[in-house]
Formats: C-alpha cells, structure tokens, sequence
C-alpha cells in the first residue's frame, strides 16, 4: 500500500503508446489516422467528463498533435511513433495488421509517482506495456482494466505481421490475481486459459457483432450488441474497453457497464479513426 499518496485530479491513469494508422484496400492507401488504444479510449472518456491523466510515448515525426491538445504524449526525439499497417481486401477481408515501427516501451518511471488513482488501464498495442510498467500500475490504482492485446502481442521480425503467445508465456500471468478486469477479443481468447484465468480476474470476451461475454468465478453473462454499420472496426474493443471502465468507475454493474462498452464500441465501427461523439446520444 502507497503510503505518501496525495490528492489527485484525476480518478484515472491510462497508459498506452499512440499511433499512425494507415488502412490499405487492395494495397491501396484509404486513410491515415491517428491511432492506439489510447486515442479511442481518451475520446469515449473525455465524452463521459471523466477526467484522467494519460502515459503516451510518440516520436518527433507524430503527425497528429492537433488531435491530442487535452491530452499530449512524450515526444522521444530519438524514436519513431509506432506504425501500423491494416490491410483490408477481396483475398482477406478480415483485417491483416502489421506493425512497420515502433516507438520506446513505457517505463515504470514514467508513471507518476506519489499518486494514487481510483482506476488505471493498460492499453499497449505495439509492445510498449513491460511487466514491471503493469506493476508499478498495479500499485498505485485502486483497480486496473487490462486490454490483453498489449500482453500477447507479438511481430514478425520480417514484416512486423501481429501474432500472440500464450498468456502464460507472456511474462504478465503472475499478475493476474492483481487485475481487476481482462479484456480479451474471441481470437485472443484462444491464447488464454479461460476456465483457469477467470478464477483469477474478470475476463470480458468481445464478439465485434455479436455483443460480448463476461466471465468470473461464479459465473458468466451474455451482454447483447448494439446494430451498427461497419465502416472500419479498428478501435472498437477499445472503445468498447473504455465504455465499459467508464462504466464500472461510475457505479454501474458489470452486466450494464458491458452494455455501456457495446454501445460504443458500435460508435466506433461506423467511423474511421477516432470517433466523433455525439454527446446527446451519450447522454440519452
């Protein structure tokens, strides 16, 4: 227990690299985005005026600094700002994601010491979450939301192409009784013990279309989707993630915080990058 902890302004802490996004058609460019769990994450917050203090990493060459005013990263002048590729077409219509560069891993100096906060979210995409930067996390936050992707990610060292390990390979399963909540997508589900995992912490199963599951100790629940018309799903776990720890963080039950993480994961498909939110349908 942190001892020496201060009032804070922010009930949050997310941390989580930024990104450049470029979504290929048929090898064709379509659109140039800003990226990273924490793009979408921030926008679904922010539109719920939760306020939180965010860890972002990008290099000199981050093109959408317009975009992060309210919430700007750490600028690595000696590094690169991750890069994704997500190949989009007729002979793979599911999303192919390759990872072309990468900005520096989150240390855990550069999380704020000193502080306590009511919640925290690990939300890496390209590598940068260490085990120690999750500890360090799991210190200072009340409770943590866990996006499994920055555990089990890894890259071809060829073309950077995204594949997983198990989770008991990652070098983050000793901390699972730590968590408070583990977000997994139906693929990454297949990379963790699901039985034995939920003894541990809550995992939240994302089916895109299909709504989600939630599995603890005692049991577990089906959370029906929201219709949406599918533009581009990049970012809709996220913002899924971030509904549902909004959710959560305000009082709701686990059954309608997933609900909450539906619906805006629905927000999300039917934009490309970043969603722009409606606030009186947030409200409504």
């Amino acid at each position: 227990m942190v001892t020496d902890s201060k009032p804070n302004p922010h009930r949050g802490i997310i941390v989580g690299n930024y990104c450049h996004d470029i979504l290929l058609h048929n090898n064709l460019v379509i659109a140039e985005t800003l990226g990273g769990a924490a793009s979408f994450i921030s926008t679904v917050l922010d539109a719920l005026s939760l306020p939180f203090h965010l860890v972002s990493k990008v290099g000199s060459d981050f093109s959408h600094a317009a975009l992060t005013t309210n919430h700007p990263p750490l600028v690595v002048s000696t590094s690169q700002t991750t890069l994704f590729h997500a190949h989009f077409g007729s002979n793979h219509p599911d999303r192919i994601l390759n990872r072309v560069g990468s900005c520096d891993p989150i240390s855990p100096s550069e999380i704020p010491s000193g502080s306590r906060f009511e919640f925290g979210m690990a939300v890496g995409v390209g590598g940068e979450i260490l085990p120690e930067t999750l500890e360090k996390m799991l210190e200072i936050c009340d409770f943590v939301f866990v996006d499994i992707q920055g555990l089990i990610r890894r890259f071809e060292d060829k073309d950077g192409r995204v594949n997983h390990v198990g989770l008991k390979e990652s070098g983050f399963f000793h901390l699972l009784p730590k968590i408070s909540f583990l977000k997994a997508s139906e693929d990454e589900a297949l990379f963790i013990d699901l039985e034995e995992v939920r003894k541990w912490c809550c995992v939240v199963v994302t089916h895109g279309k299909d709504g989600c599951e939630v599995f603890c100790k005692d049991g577990c629940l089906k959370v029906d989707p929201f219709e949406a018309c599918q533009v581009d799903p990049t970012g809709a776990g996220d913002c899924f993630l971030g509904g549902f720890a909004a959710g959560i963080v305000q009082g709701l039950d686990v059954y309608d915080a997933a609900l909450l993480g539906n619906f805006f994961g629905s927000l999300a498909v039917a934009q490309v990058g970043p969603p722009s939110l409606d606030m009186n349908l947030v409200q409504d």
